[in-house]
């Protein structure tokens, strides 16, 4: 059995998550900054530093595994033939984006002056976005798929970014700073869906047309109606959470932010499959 075949899913899976919690934790500083305790402020720094420093070594992996799956076993990595072949292919191109974003992401934590900082930030997040769209199905119908999928990925790092930070608030004994932030993710949380559904509709029309039997008799087509699934779930979780676990933490702060805790905890299992199956269909 081919061992690529294999390892080339798992590879993409943690590159995605990586990318959209990296991603996520910027949209997430961006919008809730000033209400997060300082505790929150240093794990989400945290969560950026560490993510970027793995980020660059997935991606690394990443761009050995081009001239591995060319060669068939996990020998042909260190192939002088096919890092050569490797790197001509547009997939290496993807791996150079994807360096440089982590890579910016890591030093923008350096940087002394903090409009610097945050435009080397939102730089990195740009690169590593728009290395999704650089390759793969994106490229097949133009400019204008690649452009609906950066806006549904942007919409996706929203989301998934900030279940980790959410999830960290959630533990701290003061639920004053989370009723907050949790009200007003919600809130912002309604615009970002919107426009990571209809782009993510638009792009899936864009590949399959309007031939709907496709979800049915194609491989693609049933992982594609899973993931569908999936996400819905991750968005009936999250209107649960909108209406009836920030509501709670009014009501009993220590009970509400228990609640919340566990749902984001089943949003994270449910993004992980997410991604899992995104990963497979990138494949």
């Amino acid at each position: 059995m081919d061992i690529w075949v294999i390892l080339n899913p798992l590879i993409r899976a943690l590159l995605y998550g990586t990318c959209l919690v990296v991603t996520g934790t910027l949209l997430f500083a961006f919008h809730f900054k000033k209400y997060q305790t300082p505790q929150s402020l240093t794990y989400c720094s945290s969560l950026a530093k560490n993510g970027s420093i793995f980020g660059l070594v997935i991606s690394a992996t990443f761009f050995l595994s081009i001239s591995g799956n060319m060669g068939g076993d996990f020998s042909s990595i260190f192939s002088p033939l096919f890092l050569n072949l490797a790197l001509q292919t547009k997939s290496a191109i993807a791996a150079a984006l994807l360096l440089l974003g982590f890579s910016s992401f890591y030093f923008s934590g350096k940087m002394r002056w903090p409009q610097i900082e945050k435009a080397f930030a939102i730089g990195g997040a740009v690169l590593l976005l728009t290395s999704f769209v650089s390759t793969g199905h994106a490229l097949k119908t133009g400019t204008i798929t690649q452009i609906l999928l950066f806006i549904h990925l942007v919409g996706i790092s929203f989301w998934i970014g900030s279940l980790l930070p959410l999830l960290h608030l959630s533990l701290s004994s003061n639920t004053a700073n989370l009723l907050l932030i949790a009200h007003r993710f919600g809130i912002l949380a309604v615009y970002y869906v919107l426009g990571l559904l209809v782009a993510g509709a638009g792009y899936t029309y864009a590949l399959l047309g309007s031939d709907l039997s496709l979800l049915l008799s194609t491989s693609y087509g049933n992982v594609l109606l899973a993931k569908m699934a999936t996400v819905s779930t991750l968005l009936l979780c999250g209107a649960l959470n909108k209406f009836w676990c920030v509501p709670k933490i009014i009501k009993d702060g220590p009970r509400g932010a228990r609640l919340l805790r566990i749902s984001l905890k089943f949003e994270l299992l449910l993004a992980v499959i997410i991604l899992s199956m995104t990963s497979l269909l990138s494949t």
